[in-house]
């Protein structure tokens, strides 16, 4: 971890105790589990510890290295008494984490199964992502997997919560880590107690990586809207150790701590709670449904608790959307929409090809509504299919020439109408232009990733050999390793070559701008 103001360095010995339980889990490993250490990292289904290998997973990469570095993190986990939000999201930070259960918790946490909608409904194109029998929108939802919250130990460094709320999340993230150990959570620290909290936070996010061979997309992608002055969430990194059951304590590998996006960070952000917080899912943003909020609701699914004047701006802005004419809502959506915000969050999002999301499946951002202005404005949410990753768009080489004037796939009436503005194009390509210049630098970001990556390097390599391998070659790599842009699907796939795809994307925006370049209208399916 870097140093950080405020936070102690780690102690130089471990106590007694703390050491003895390291070397209980060394031999733990040595024994009857010893393949659920080896096969972590997409790598092992350990039914001994509850895990079971689910269909359409990927299968275990075999033996990895006996990860001595994190069990020494284990060891020597330090105070954080005082932390501040600051330090707890430093992006370079690397917190030591325990999740621990007993027998009755840890069979409870396995997802339910709920009535799932018909596989592969498609509409246009575009998969449905909100089941009405599912509490949350996504396709985990939409194959019928329900998860429960349960009552569990979280120890984060020397700070035990004896009694925080933890699932499962994610949705893409969950399906591909079925078959492993390393999966995503999500923490509650005061849904069971009321008053607990983390430097003032009280939800915290680990994303397990699964996707993301160089583990960067999420806090690199962040940084930089937030260096365009998009609002969005700050990211530090932790090692997630896993006490499932009666098991002693086994280590998970390398997560993403991703701050959540509620009242408290809008209040630190925009210095208020008043405003409301939605995180929509659907294709049809915006759509006229009729005057009565109880249609719109499961499609927005606000995160705070929403007034009749909140919910009136989202139903005015439906309405403006679906049947004003071009001179009517040129007008008027500045009433609606904080147009430059909006010009920012989409150049970014443009800039990143980030697919998985706001573009392509109607998923993957939060809107939050402005309690003074009644405007709206985007944040951006889930980016580890960002970077061009996202491979049900097109190619890599495809999206990394996408479009910039329509950058969309299938129907997006939002982004068609607003698009369709000539003074919020100009706009747009304006902020493009002069991320260029100033944010989306590839020397710079280059620069970034390898900064960004040399703490993780070790760590990374100690999950699996493959993965420490495809990692190299992720945050590396300045060439596609195959030619036509894509290698494989699932665990064949290619790795990701993160400095190529930032160099070429911002050539062939800088082209486009200029008019040499038409750009890349992508396709649902490569």
């Amino acid at each position: 971890m870097a140093s950080e103001p405020g936070i102690p360095v780690a102690r130089p010995a471990a106590t007694l105790a703390a050491l003895g339980l390291a070397m209980g889990s060394i031999a733990w490993s040595a024994g009857s589990l010893r393949e659920w250490w080896q096969e972590r990292q997409e790598a092992f289904a350990v039914e001994d510890a509850g895990f079971r290998p689910r269909r359409g997973a990927e299968p275990p990469e075999g033996p990895t290295p006996n990860p001595t570095n994190a069990w020494a993190a284990f060891a020597a986990r330090r105070p954080v008494d005082g932390l501040t939000p600051a330090v707890l999201y430093g992006t370079t930070n690397i917190w030591t984490v325990h999740l621990r259960f007993d027998p009755e918790q840890w069979a409870a946490i396995e997802p339910r199964s709920i009535e799932p909608m018909e596989r592969g409904r498609d509409f246009g194109g575009r998969f449905e992502l909100r089941n009405p029998a599912a509490r949350r929108s996504g396709l985990s939802g939409v194959r019928g997997i329900e998860f429960d919250w349960v009552h569990g130990v979280v120890e984060f460094e020397d700070r035990l919560f004896a009694d925080a709320a933890v699932r499962y999340k994610g949705n893409g993230t969950y399906l591909r880590s079925q078959s492993s150990a390393k999966r995503p959570f999500k923490v509650d620290l005061n849904k069971f107690v009321k008053g607990e909290s983390l430097a003032s936070r009280t939800t915290l996010n680990f994303g397990n990586l699964v996707t993301d061979d160089s583990c960067l997309h999420d806090a690199l992608g962040y940084e930089v809207y937030r260096a365009a002055g998009v609002p969005a969430p700050r990211t530090a990194f932790a090692r997630l150790f896993l006490s499932p059951g009666t098991v002693s304590p086994g280590y998970l590998g390398l997560y993403v701590l991703v701050e959540n996006l509620d009242a408290k960070f809008a209040e630190e952000r925009f210095g208020t709670r008043a405003g409301a917080i939605f995180k929509p899912v659907t294709t049809e943003l915006f759509s006229d449904l009729g005057d009565d909020w109880a249609a719109y609701q499961p499609i927005y699914d606000p995160k705070t608790r929403v007034t009749p004047d909140q919910t009136s701006r989202v139903i005015g802005l439906s309405r403006l959307l679906t049947h004003a004419d071009d001179a009517t809502f040129a007008g008027q959506v500045g009433d609606f929409l904080d147009l430059e915000a909006f010009a920012r969050f989409l150049a970014v999002t443009v800039l990143l090809s980030s697919y998985d999301g706001f573009l392509t499946n109607g998923q993957n951002f939060y809107v939050w509504l402005d309690p003074d202005s009644g405007r709206f404005h985007f944040m951006p949410w889930d980016l580890d299919n960002a970077w061009g990753r996202f491979g049900m768009a097109g190619s890599a080489m495809d999206r990394a020439h996408a479009s910039i004037d329509r950058p969309w796939v299938g129907r997006h009436r939002l982004l068609e109408r607003v698009m369709g503005v000539p003074e919020f194009q100009m706009r747009y390509r304006a902020v493009l232009a002069e991320l260029l210049d100033t944010v989306y630098v590839p020397e710079v970001l280059h620069r970034r990733v390898e900064a960004l990556a040399a703490p993780l390097r070790p760590i990374v390599s100690e999950e699996s050999h493959r993965r420490g391998a495809r990692f190299e070659r992720a945050v590396t790599s300045t060439a596609l390793e195959e030619p036509d842009g894509e290698a494989g699907w699932g665990r064949d796939r290619a790795a990701h070559p993160l400095k190529w795809f930032i160099a070429e994307r911002a050539a062939s925006v800088r082209a486009q701008l200029a008019g040499t370049e038409p750009g890349v209208i992508l396709g649902r399916w490569r």
